[in-house]
């Protein structure tokens, strides 16, 4: 793909757009960037560098005439495929493509991508840290920390790119195709941009369409969508809570065992440092990942049993008079907040709320009886919990 002289539109001037605007410009493509925001709602730096450089931009809305008239149209991942501008550009035979997807056909190095309703973030993080202390050179980033493309833009090889990927980001692929693909659950989520949940399941489905018989691809098999799953074109990979004979990592007296190319290993679950057993099953697949590259058990146990906790993810914050706050605001959906509740042993006093994503709760309220002692409701989806 060469960009030299590409005329390129971006929509989405956040830290997405900013570094696909750096790589475009380093590779001598005409950049023009656009925002809905006002240009002093936009981040200065950004601005200043990117005017400085000659990329153009358009603040308060869209440079229709000019993203038509572009040869490629890059979406940031906060920008929605069915904006009338994107179906126009379309229409008008612009390739319209994600930052990573733009990304991955300048990447000379193997991906791991994991997404999932749930649990993403946990399950990169400790991806990244354990082959950063089995001494490789490894990139984490993503929909978590960095953008994808800017490890193109760092001076130094990577081993290893570990990338957290959401359903915005795999609305516009074409060719991403990682070494391995991680989908760890799918719940329903985002219900207000996806026009029904099979949209929003069809779209995290994307990750390993383009995968070979040569990928891996790891699933969940505890998820009722995941474990239906059935494919011939890549190895397969299954992991859940009970022992079965398709999986290749499962608990087992309290150890999780994994099984892979004739194998048999098993990792206590006392060296997982994190609360919850939704936690436990989220580490399958970064030892069964580890498997796949060849680590070393001695070394993955060390890795894993040093990994901090994210922050805002059952973080427990304080005690005081025997209470335990647990700093939880990462659950922003229904599922993840269901996992908390059933990942502490105690009575729970529930604080709730935020953004109205058009979610059904009852699942919530089912599985609060006899668990949350008290629940307080806040935000504009407070009147919708209450129902």
């Amino acid at each position: 793909m060469r960009l030299f002289g590409k005329k390129v539109s971006i929509i989405g001037l956040g830290i997405t757009g900013f570094y696909t605007a750096l790589f475009l410009k380093k590779n001598g493509a005409d950049v023009y960037v656009s925002d809905i925001k006002g240009m002093d709602e936009l981040k200065k730096e950004y601005v200043d560098k990117l005017k400085y450089l000659g990329c153009h931009i358009k603040a308060c809305g869209y440079d229709e005439k000019t993203i038509l008239d572009s040869d490629i149209l890059v979406l940031s991942p906060g920008v929605s495929s069915d904006l009338d501008v994107v179906k126009k550009a379309k229409e008008c035979g612009v390739e319209v493509i994600a930052e990573i997807e733009l990304a991955y056909r300048f990447c000379p190095y193997p991906i791991v991508a994991i997404t999932g309703t749930n649990g993403k973030s946990t399950v990169t993080s400790m991806i990244g840290h354990v082959f950063e202390q089995s001494g490789v050179k490894v990139f984490v980033g993503g929909n978590l920390g960095k953008p994808f493309i800017s490890c193109l833009l760092e001076d130094q090889n990577w081993d290893l790119i570990v990338l957290e990927i959401s359903s915005f980001q795999l609305e516009n692929i074409k060719e991403f195709c990682p070494y391995v693909s991680i989908i760890l659950n799918i719940t329903p989520d985002h219900m207000d941009r996806y026009k029904d949940f099979r949209h929003y399941t069809d779209t995290k489905l994307k990750i390993f369409k383009n995968q070979k018989e040569n990928s891996f691809l790891i699933l969940n098999d505890d998820d009722p969508i995941l474990s239906k799953i059935k494919t011939e074109k890549v190895k397969v990979l299954r992991f859940g809570k009970e022992e079965k004979q398709n999986r290749a990592a499962f608990l087992k007296n309290d150890s999780i065992e994994i099984c892979f190319n004739g194998i048999k290993e098993d990792f206590s679950v006392k060296d997982i440092p994190l609360l919850g057993e939704h936690n436990i099953i989220n580490t399958m697949p970064v030892l069964l990942v580890a498997f796949i590259f060849g680590i070393k058990k001695s070394i993955l146990q060390k890795a894993v049993s040093s990994f901090k906790p994210l922050p805002h993810r059952l973080e427990p914050v304080f005690k005081k008079q025997g209470i335990l706050f647990i700093n939880d605001s990462k659950a922003t959906n229904v599922d993840s907040a269901i996992k908390a509740i059933e990942g502490i042993d105690a009575s729970v006093i529930l604080i709730a709320g935020g953004k109205n994503k058009g979610l059904d709760f009852s699942c919530l309220a089912e599985k609060a009886k006899g668990k949350v002692k008290h629940a307080v409701f806040i935000g504009e989806s407070a009147f919708y919990m209450l129902k």
